[in-house]
């Protein structure tokens, strides 16, 4: 009764806030192809997750029938929130089924006790960022954390009764479907299923026959994947799993490496198994908990369940149910060495890299999770120490405590209510491109967003979108025929002169060449150097993608580009305004949404340093509205990056500018439109004196260039101080003779 009350309790908690701060929108990483995929039953990327695939496609399409009011993204997030809410009320039951299990050394249990340290633990596992974040949104996560809780609640229900073949069906069952869904836990079913197999009182042959049956059943989830890419054949899905040998190398992830989380810098982990670890221990304790003394409850709890003290025991029935706590205890305890020897072994991902970190971090709250039930247990264990009239009392005081000090520490950072940033990236990418344009993206967070605005909710389908990442796979050969009207020169994209390009691969040039008439927009670099398409073509800035164009000796007009690129840029402004950027105080660098920003201030730039650079190589009679425009711009930039403050190439450009602004024989300095909202800018000088203005602008800029050592570098750095050290002298000069 109790432990069901503790599972009930923590689940419709969890569930009530994790509703209130989801997003309606879509969120970054995986999360917009995953949902794109599931819209349209197609094959996400490697290992395909056909579990999550059939769910995102159940839920989309009831709500595409009854609650049309609700965006795609917006129900898969509840769903997800779901998953999350019930994986942590699983922790409370778990919890309780081990600390009830585990008696007292007077023999005096405290069910209150008992009940306040499961449901403290499951809320705790609830209100911590990491898992806070992803049981809220729309990855494969929540129900990842849904299969772990899962399969160690059934391991305690296995160790309390070891004969019941009911209980090892249901536990292998959820161990192959949890495969289906994320391979990770893969590092829980390996200990789980070899202690089952070690002690299981069923005889071994019927053990083993109903555990592979079981297990079997489970994973066959992913016949699902060949029978789908059949039926429901689209431009965007990946891989070639009609084939024995295109399931297995998706399945096995061969496009990334197998037993790999990137296929970027050779393969090469950059840290080894105890580094990583010794990050997951310091993001844990000061992270993940409320405060870093509850660490010690962690302690308690695996020192509880490794004692061999001996203790109190009633009857043959209290003696079976306190080994049974012991013993899933200890199994959790094996499974978090294995899972960080296993997989801080194998990770390969940077963490030097705040996103790579951040990715890496993802895989944390499997080992999360059975952590927080060691601390449930180690406050158990601690309340046995104290009297039985104050622990009934006291206790439960504190244990309600520290969730909601958990809750008030991370509330801010996990409220994603307000969160549109995804939604208004790719929206402000789709809407700037021209009717049956073809977009090639050659980054995640852009691919993942633009798809699922098309996939799912229909925004600009007109626009044809390939992963170039996707194109370099030998496999997209198969793909080719889905996206009409494209000539694609060969089998995939690679680089020239190789073996792949002789074997029927084609370059990025190639594939331009064979596709004249569309007009073609990246975003993202190329997967490989070209230097013939260096040659033949350049990449015009163009919102916050690029135009791709025939290189041209002739210049174009100045005011002709920058006119149209603003009327681009009051469409990115709509959906990305510059007040609503992601803060970098609730989004660092470890989170996508701080990318977004980063995009859009490195187009900014872009644009303002190309309308300064055409502006300077045409015709001067109509240039000072491009370079006023493209110094107002850039101090734009500033004010949304500090960073950039302290850039020598910005600091130039700047410079270069306000020095063609002075030079300038115009009578009247042009309005530059703020189309920036309220930000602080230098769209306008304040003062009559606008050439006066300009120098002091001037001056500024090159000073402060000249004064940063790394400006050394730059290869107009002497042309630069050459002018600056003239023109002060000058300047100098006539202040004395005055």
């Amino acid at each position: 009764m109790n432990c069901s009350f503790a599972f009930f309790t923590t689940t419709a908690i969890a569930l009530a806030v994790y509703l209130q701060t989801r997003s309606d929108s879509i969120a970054g990483g995986d999360a917009g192809e995953l949902v794109a995929e599931g819209c349209k039953l197609g094959i996400a990327h490697p290992p395909g997750y056909p579990l999550y695939t059939v769910i995102v496609y159940i839920v989309t399409t009831f709500g595409k029938h009854f609650l049309q009011n609700y965006s795609p993204a917006s129900l898969v997030n509840a769903t997800s929130c779901l998953f999350g809410s019930i994986a942590s009320g699983l922790v409370a039951a778990t919890v309780h089924e081990i600390v009830t299990n585990l008696r007292r050394e007077d023999g005096k249990d405290l069910p209150i006790v008992q009940l306040s340290s499961s449901i403290t633990a499951g809320l705790m596992c609830s209100f911590s960022p990491l898992l806070w974040q992803y049981n809220t949104s729309a990855e494969v996560f929540a129900l990842h954390n849904l299969f772990v809780a899962s399969i160690v609640y059934a391991l305690t229900k296995y160790n309390q009764k070891k004969h019941s073949p009911r209980v090892i069906v249901i536990g292998a069952y959820l161990c192959g479907l949890s495969l289906t869904n994320q391979h990770t836990a893969i590092l829980l079913v390996v200990p789980v299923v070899a202690w089952v197999l070690f002690s299981s009182t069923i005889e071994k042959k019927k053990l083993i026959t109903l555990s592979f049956v079981s297990f079997a059943t489970g994973i066959s989830c992913y016949c699902l994947l060949p029978f789908l890419d059949s039926m429901y054949p689209h431009a965007g899905s990946w891989g070639n799993v009609k084939t024995v040998s295109g399931f297995f190398h998706h399945f096995l992830r061969k496009d990334y490496g197998t037993m790999q989380l990137w296929s970027g810098g050779g393969g090469k982990a950059t840290e080894d198994m105890i580094t990583r670890t010794f990050s997951w221990v310091t993001d844990f304790t000061l992270h993940q908990l409320c405060h870093p003394t509850l660490l010690l409850f962690l302690v308690l709890g695996c020192t509880s369940v490794c004692s061999t003290k001996k203790r109190i025991k009633r009857n043959a029935m209290s003696r079976k149910m306190d080994h049974s706590g012991i013993a899933t205890g200890r199994v959790i305890i094996a499974s978090l060495t294995f899972y960080f020897i296993v997989f801080h072994s194998l990770s390969n991902l940077p963490l030097s890299n705040p996103l790579l970190y951040g990715v890496h971090q993802r895989f944390w709250m499997h080992p999360n999770i059975l952590c927080f039930i060691l601390i449930g247990v180690g406050f158990n264990t601690a309340a046995k120490v104290l009297p039985t009239t104050i622990a009934a009392r006291i206790v439960p005081i504190f244990m309600v405590a520290i969730p909601l000090l958990t809750y008030g520490r991370n509330f801010e950072a996990s409220d994603q209510s307000e969160n549109q940033v995804f939604r208004g990236y790719a929206s402000s990418i789709l809407e700037t491109l021209p009717p049956k344009s073809l977009l090639l993206i050659n980054y995640d967070m852009t691919f993942t967003s633009v798809r699922y605005m098309q996939e799912c909710e229909g925004f600009r389908d007109d626009v044809q979108t390939i992963n170039l990442s996707m194109m370099t796979y030998p496999w997209f050969q198969e793909k080719q025929q889905l996206h009409q009207g494209l000539n694609f020169p060969g089998s995939h994209y690679t680089r020239g002169n190789t073996v792949a390009w002789l074997n029927g691969g084609f370059t990025f040039a190639e594939f331009i060449d064979a596709n004249p008439d569309y007009n073609i927009y990246i975003a993202g670099r190329l997967s490989h150097d070209d230097p013939a398409f260096v040659e033949r073509y350049e990449e015009k800035p163009h919102g916050l993608v690029r135009h791709i164009t025939r290189r041209s000796d002739t210049i174009e007009p100045t005011e002709v580009y920058r006119n149209s690129s603003l009327h681009l840029w009051k469409s990115v402004t709509k959906h990305l305004p510059p007040q609503k950027l992601p803060s970098e105080t609730k989004y660092p660098e470890s989170t996508w949404e701080w990318t977004v920003k980063k995009e859009f201030v490195d187009h900014l730039v872009s644009r303002s340093t190309y309308v300064l650079d055409i502006a300077l190589r045409g015709p001067q009679t109509q240039a000072l509205p491009s370079i006023a425009e493209a110094a107002a711009w850039l101090e734009v930039a500033i004010s949304l990056d500090e960073k950039l403050d302290s850039s020598p190439s910005m600091k130039k450009n700047l410079g270069l500018a306000y020095m063609n602004i002075v030079r300038s024989d115009q009578s009247h300095f042009p309005i530059v439109e703020n189309i920036f909202g309220s930000i602080s800018n230098q769209t306008r000088p304040n003062v009559k004196d606008w050439k006066a203005w300009a120098t002091r602008q001037w001056q500024r800029s090159w000073g402060e260039f000249l004064d940063m050592s790394s400006a050394r570098e730059e290869a107009d750095y002497m042309s630069v101080k050459q002018i600056f050290e003239t023109v002060m002298k000058s300047s100098q000069s006539r202040s004395n003779r005055k």
